[in-house]
């Protein structure tokens, strides 16, 4: 699962995936050779948690996460570039090796990958910009300092899960520049299976096939669509993506029709003040039909989420840039229960940050932050309501 930490440039080019492309592809061959990078964060982190009372959780807690990418490419005589990309986990985690996929690229038609990686819905996306490194509503973090993890992401999207993303090149349509223009993404997971990390688990990945009795997802699609341009001063990148999958095996109770789908909206605006200076402005909404087991003896049926967010950088990604930013989440869980059909649970999220360009590919980072869940009568388990701090050093390399 995709962990970037450091993003803080004015439109993160993440749907420009041909950029690389364009820029190295060549008519000369080039063999495939093998360079390392990755990620290394340090961070510190303090809660009070008032709903319910964490009598047994400790108040503080230092951690870190880290990735080695170990990034294969190569290029053939007729310019189209191959290779692959293998993720080692540097911390323990249940997945000690994260994603694994090769991927062939021409800079003028478009790019395939093939492997555990992101669906297009999760690398074209575009919503509020980060608040707060690592612990924001566009970055799935592992180690959030909030009880309940807020994310604009489809929950039924099979990210890591062994699959096929289609793109095609960002500057094929309207003559725009490389990494600019209207890109548009499609995937396909055929199972809930990441190699064979899951085998003898749930849901079942014995021999690479997963069982089709387990309450997984199958047969999964999703489509994106990224534009993004500049107009004078103003830089522009919008977002649409969709997704569809199959429920396998006996369908939750409220929950009639096996295949779920959802879609969501988003976009980002950076105005470029002057003098490297930049402010960011963006925001989404996503809809979803869920259907999947949750806490509580519920059944999560549905979801509805928005998110909006606010940061100015003094000189954007250049050694000694200090950004300022803030982010809010809401979130709508429709919830089928034996005591009230229909209720639902709500999340508001905020954040606020600070972030400091120390050098290149060194970023220091504080931030507050208040996460509240109101749990739905009827069910089970508590509200939880939390708020956290979090001030940490993070390397990109």
């Amino acid at each position: 699962m995709k962990k970037t930490l450091l993003l803080q440039t004015a439109l993160v080019a993440a749907a420009g995936l041909m950029v690389a492309g364009a820029a190295n592809a060549q008519t000369k061959e080039v063999p495939v050779g093998v360079t390392v990078g990755g990620y290394y964060t340090s961070f510190y982190k303090v809660q009070d948690r008032d709903k319910p009372a964490q009598t047994d959780q400790s108040a503080q807690a230092l951690g870190q996460d880290a990735e080695i990418w170990f990034n294969i490419r190569g290029v053939l005589d007729n310019g189209t570039v191959v290779g692959g990309r293998v993720e080692l986990e540097g911390t323990t985690y249940s997945d000690q090796i994260d994603e694994t996929y090769l991927f062939v690229e021409k800079s003028d038609i478009g790019r395939i990958e093939i492997g555990s990686t992101d669906r297009v819905t999760g690398k074209m996306l575009y919503f509020a910009p980060n608040a707060i490194p690592g612990h924001s509503t566009t970055v799935n973090s592992e180690y959030s300092a909030a009880a309940t993890q807020p994310l604009m992401w489809f929950a039924n999207s099979g990210h890591d899960n062994e699959g096929i993303n289609l793109y095609t090149a960002s500057n094929r349509y309207f003559g725009s520049k490389a990494g600019k223009g209207l890109q548009l993404g499609v995937s396909y997971v055929p199972n809930g299976c990441q190699d064979f990390s899951a085998q003898g688990t749930s849901p079942g990945c014995g021999g690479g096939f997963s069982s089709t009795a387990d309450g997984g997802l199958s047969q999964q699609f999703a489509g994106a669509a990224n534009y993004i341009e500049s107009f004078g001063s103003v830089d522009v990148a919008l977002y649409a993506g969709y997704t569809s999958a199959h429920m396998e095996g006996a369908l939750s109770t409220g929950v009639t029709d096996p295949r779920q789908d959802g879609w969501q909206l988003g976009a980002q605006f950076a105005y470029n003040v002057g003098d490297g200076s930049v402010v960011q402005f963006g925001g989404g909404y996503s809809n979803e039909d869920i259907g999947r087991a949750a806490t509580g003896g519920s059944v999560l049926k549905d979801r509805k989420a928005y998110s909006v967010g606010l940061k100015y950088l003094t000189n954007g990604s250049k050694p000694g840039s200090i950004g300022i930013g803030a982010e809010y989440y809401n979130r709508e869980d429709k919830l089928v229960t034996a005591v009230a059909t229909g209720s639902k649970d709500t999340l508001d999220y905020y954040t606020l940050g600070v972030t400091y360009q120390l050098a290149t590919g060194v970023l220091t980072f504080a931030g507050v932050g208040v996460s509240d869940l109101d749990r739905a009568a009827g069910t089970t388990t508590t509200d939880a309501k939390q708020t956290f701090g979090v001030v940490g050093l993070g390397l990109t390399f």
